[in-house]
């Protein structure tokens, strides 16, 4: 899922679940007869074959498929309202925590304990409520490894083997003299250090909230979240980054121009966006397998079940069938779906060796990185909260403060907005 996308998301589904808390809503049906399953869900957040199969593959069921980039926005009014609910929808189950009790427990509904074992044990409780109840079934994941121009690299006098370049980014000090060396012959090893501080706290399975008993409150000053944000704030003011977005246009010309050789990125920037940019390079580029100080996955996106669904076992048992892992494993070669799915990662087409990389087994490494990931101990507002220090980082980069000052003006925003 893109990051962009989801940030955004975010943003509408906390004004949204206000609103659902306050209303209640509605009991009203939806999703048609017993045997029609609506599937609500964002371009690009399934397999295309998963979409294109479904219908075979439950032939009893009419399977009604809606594609909008506005999933939160009319999730929510359904919600708020009780009507035209889907029978699945692909939704961040943390972020639906404040209203869980609108959707099916699918632990009861067919996603069992057997089945479950079938997916990233962290992506799975990802999906669990404080009271146990299972919310999503999992669809992607967002391993974070290093892309670098291997050819790029050589000409900057800088290491090509993937194992060696990941040992020098494994750590920042590291990663720093890389970025430098890169630096010194008009090159860039770091695209958005905004985004450093993320995959920072990442690696460290902070997201901004802390278990307080049986509670999950915010925990926006912390240590780590400080020595993230003070590491992004180094590369930015010693000049190590590009400052611009990932999949922006100015970071598609600037890989296009050579300008930008390298950059730490999930699989949607690395495997989508990138092979999109510069096909022209095809078998120049590498994946590594490092990230600065530790192992990190973005959670991606899961498919839950509103409990209007008018058969929520065949709901459960559609959505399972859209996750599993031949589907994952189509949608990582052909959609750039990272899997969650265990199976995915023995298929032959996502351990075959990849062209774009030289031939390199690049599923593979991500899926190590991948089991490696620590869970990371999130909230309803962890997009909302982090997005807030990341846009500190990039005004940081105009305005010219410095990393104290930036720092305690996003704490001061985060907290008056996300703090009780």
């Amino acid at each position: 899922m893109n990051r962009t996308t989801k940030i955004l998301a975010s943003a509408l589904a906390t004004g949204v679940l206000a609103t659902v808390t306050a209303c209640g809503g509605g009991d009203g049906s939806t999703g048609g007869s017993s045997e029609e399953v609506t599937v609500l869900y964002r371009p690009g957040s399934l397999a295309d074959s998963a979409v294109d199969g479904v219908q075979k593959a439950f032939p009893d069921a009419k399977i009604k498929l809606v594609k909008t980039a506005d999933v939160d926005t009319k999730l929510g009014a359904a919600l708020r309202t009780g009507k035209d609910l889907p029978s699945i929808v692909t939704a961040d189950p943390i972020r639906y925590a404040p209203v869980g009790n609108k959707f099916t427990d699918v632990s009861k509904t067919g996603f069992t304990a057997g089945v479950a074992a079938d997916y990233l044990p962290w992506k799975v409780e990802l999906g669990k409520t404080d009271s146990g109840a299972q919310l999503g079934v999992p669809i992607d994941v967002g391993p974070l490894a290093y892309y670098y121009n291997a050819e790029a690299f050589e000409a900057a006098g800088l290491p090509t083997d993937p194992g060696t370049v990941g040992k020098l980014v494994s750590t920042w000090d590291g990663y720093k003299s890389l970025a430098q060396k890169a630096k010194a012959k008009g090159k860039f090893a770091c695209d958005d250090p905004a985004q450093l501080f993320y995959y920072e706290t990442w690696s460290k399975a902070f997201g901004f909230y802390k278990k307080d008993g049986d509670k999950l409150v915010p925990d926006i000053d912390n240590a780590i979240g400080k020595t993230a944000f003070d590491r992004a704030m180094d590369f930015q003011s010693s000049g190590l980054c590009l400052n611009v977005p990932s999949s922006s246009n100015d970071w598609n010309s600037a890989l296009n121009r050579g300008t930008l050789i390298g950059f730490l990125q999930p699989p949607w920037v690395g495997s989508g966006s990138l092979q999109t940019a510069v096909k022209a390079q095809s078998g120049k580029w590498r994946v590594a397998t490092a990230t600065p100080d530790g192992y990190a996955s973005a959670d991606g996106s899961m498919l839950m079940v509103p409990k209007t669904s008018t058969d929520p076992e065949l709901a459960t048992k559609v959505a399972i069938w859209l996750t599993n892992a031949t589907n994952q494993a189509n949608g990582y070669v052909k959609n750039g779906l990272f899997p969650s799915a265990l199976g995915a990662y023995t298929a032959p087409e996502f351990t075959a060796p990849q062209p774009f990389y030289g031939g390199q087994p690049a599923a593979s490494v991500l899926a190590d990185i991948s089991k490696k990931a620590p869970q990371i101990v999130k909230g309803p507002d962890t997009d909302s909260i982090n997005a807030i220090f990341q846009q500190a980082i990039r005004d940081a980069a105009s305005n010219g403060a410095d990393a104290s000052k930036a720092y305690n003006s996003a704490v001061d925003k985060a907290t008056q907005q996300f703090g009780k």
